[in-house]
């Protein structure tokens, strides 16, 4: 097996045990936030699988689909007029989306076999 093929062999394999299959739809907030309550881009949510997160555009992205949560990532996407942008994010990690208008974190608070807690955060640009 030549080296770009086995190493994208790999990398698949990893992606698809980071990913895992697709779970059912779900969001629990902690405390009375829920994802309604994310449209300004600042909430922290338990989320156990893929959810759609509507967002209001003030830092550029207008939602974040969570596509999956595996036991070592969540991986999501952030939709902007743009274009979208591909995220995975381990336990205490984070992500930046910069626009004009501002930026979008996304940080993994919690991560385990049950779920996750992100954290979503917008400063204005």
């Amino acid at each position: 097996m030549r080296r770009p093929t086995a190493a994208a062999a790999l990398l698949t394999a990893l992606a698809l045990g980071l990913i895992g299959p697709p779970a059912t739809a779900s969001a629990q907030p902690p405390g009375n936030v829920d994802v309604a309550g994310c449209l300004d881009g600042n909430c922290t949510l338990r989320i156990t699988g893929p959810v759609q997160i509507p967002l209001d555009g003030r830092a550029g992205p207008t939602g974040l689909s969570v596509s999956s949560v595996g036991p070592f990532a969540v991986a999501f996407w952030v939709h902007r007029p743009t274009g979208d942008g591909l995220g995975v994010v381990g336990p205490a990690g984070s992500v930046r989306f910069g626009s004009e208008k501002g930026t979008l974190a996304v940080r993994v608070l919690e991560l385990g076999p049950d779920g996750a807690v992100i954290e979503l955060s917008t400063q204005a640009g």
